[in-house]
């Protein structure tokens, strides 16, 4: 499972998975036909090739990968909900693309769930300036695609409301000709992210078996059924900011928070099928027999998380381009680009 899915890790309270997976096979009799001529009796054949299909679907550790996967829905929208160097005071409208990868640490002697997760969202923000408030700025942002992750199959939303209060203005006869501060912002706000997949026809999986003697066969594992995987997160980050312009037309902007999470992910997989091999001795393609996956399991993301961000922005009239890094100490990191206009 770490293979197919974005993983991106959060720091704080662990959160709690209940699992279980297995990987069984069934040799078919040129099945042990190839476990001779690779110099293996056949219950040797049918361990190597249980091992290497539990390492490819991950199913010893897969309350590791719900975290991850939780995690990752979680933090999926981090950033893309706000604009942190605010200089509109009407409304702004734009769209963020944001990427990030991570390790999810695990116990002593365990494998990490690591990937990459991906987001869309479409933004706009408000500020209450006609209201004789300037100090606060309202954002929604929100988005909905139909998305594949490997051989996967599904969909991803998000939508988000944020508010942004100006916290600490610069001196009023500061001066803004070749630099500006903007002073301190607070972002606070609710993100809710939902992720759906699901086998789309049949997942092959591809692997190298070694046998005794320099022996070798390529094995590839097909097989059709059930492959559920979904998650659902409910987030409120709280972000402190500040940001610098210079000559107007170039901006950058740095700060910190931490994210309080709620939700879930749930797999159900239950995948069987056919298995090919090649034969050393002619380099035919043989069916050596059949392969089944199962797992479940729940899991939910870490109880919170904290972040450090930072971006480069650059000012043309009425549009401005954004790239934002967001990263969780030592575990993760995340980049975003993102395109906006004022109104």
């Amino acid at each position: 499972m770490a293979l197919i899915v974005g993983a991106v890790t959060a720091l704080g309270g662990g959160g709690i998975a209940r699992a279980d997976g297995e990987a069984t096979i069934a040799l078919s009799a040129d099945g042990a036909d190839l476990a001779a001529e690779l110099g293996l009796d056949p219950v040797e054949l049918e361990t190597k090739i249980e091992t290497r299909l539990n390492e490819l679907y991950d199913t010893a550790n897969v309350d590791g990968f719900l975290r991850a996967f939780a995690n990752a829905t979680s933090f999926a929208s981090r950033g893309t909900g706000a604009d942190y160097a605010p200089v509109f005071r009407n409304a702004e409208v734009g769209i963020t693309v944001n990427a990030a990868a991570a390790v999810e640490g695990l116990e002593e002697g365990e494998d990490p769930a690591a990937g990459v997760a991906a987001n869309v969202s479409l933004l706009g923000g408000l500020n209450l300036a006609r209201w004789d408030h300037p100090e606060f700025t309202l954002y929604g942002n929100g988005f909905y695609r139909s998305a594949s992750l490997d051989q996967l199959e599904g969909s991803i939303a998000n939508v988000g409301v944020h508010g942004q209060y100006h916290l600490l203005y610069p001196a009023a006869d500061a001066s803004a000709l070749l630099v500006q501060w903007s002073g301190v912002h607070l972002t606070a706000g609710v993100e809710v992210s939902r992720w759906r997949f699901a086998v789309g026809d049949s997942i092959t999986r591809d692997f190298t078996i070694d046998g005794n003697g320099g022996t070798s066969t390529d094995v590839t594992a097909a097989g059709g059924g059930r492959f559920d995987l979904s998650a659902t997160s409910v987030v409120v980050p709280i972000e402190v900011t500040t940001s610098l312009r210079f000559l107007y037309f170039f901006g950058a902007f740095v700060g910190g928070g931490i994210g309080f999470q709620a939700g879930g992910a749930h797999t159900n997989i239950g995948l069987s099928g056919a298995m090919t091999a090649v034969r050393p001795s002619d380099g035919a393609r043989v069916d050596i027999g059949s392969a089944a996956i199962t797992a479940t399991g729940d899991g939910s993301p870490s109880s919170f998380e904290y972040h450090l961000l930072a971006g480069i922005e650059a000012n043309l009239w009425r549009a401005k381009l954004v790239v934002q890094a967001t990263f969780v100490p030592i575990d993760g990191a995340s980049i975003g680009a993102g395109l906006r206009f004022r109104l």
